[in-house]
């Protein structure tokens, strides 16, 4: 790649990364935010790819440890919004109180 390309892409990178200030772990913008980064870097790593020889082996492994690490914090993004959800969908239908086991309990005997 010559520099000028390599420099835009950089500069694209930085702009892209100062308007997602805001992101918290949790929310479908973080998802789609991580799901860009790992596409973006999948597409270096196939840029890597050696035709005949070994080339570029340690840079592909270091962008895969990479994609990995994106995909666990996604995943663990996707988790924390699933419970939120069942958290919220849990506390609107069967509020449990303790008059509530009193009740249950007395019905038993």
């Amino acid at each position: 790649m010559s520099k000028n390309i390599l420099k835009e892409r950089v500069n694209r990178a930085l702009l892209f990364l100062e308007n997602k200030e805001d992101l918290t772990i949790g929310t479908a913008e973080y998802e789609e935010f991580l799901g860009e980064i790992i596409s973006n870097l999948k597409s270096v790593k196939k840029s890597l790819r050696p035709r005949s020889n070994r080339e570029h082996r340690k840079e592909a492994d270091r962008i895969q440890s990479a994609i990995n690490a994106m995909r666990y914090l996604s995943s663990k993004s996707q988790r924390i919004l699933n419970n939120a959800m069942l958290n919220e969908s849990g506390d609107k239908e069967n509020s449990l109180s303790r008059s509530n086991i009193k009740d249950f309990i007395k019905n038993l005997k």
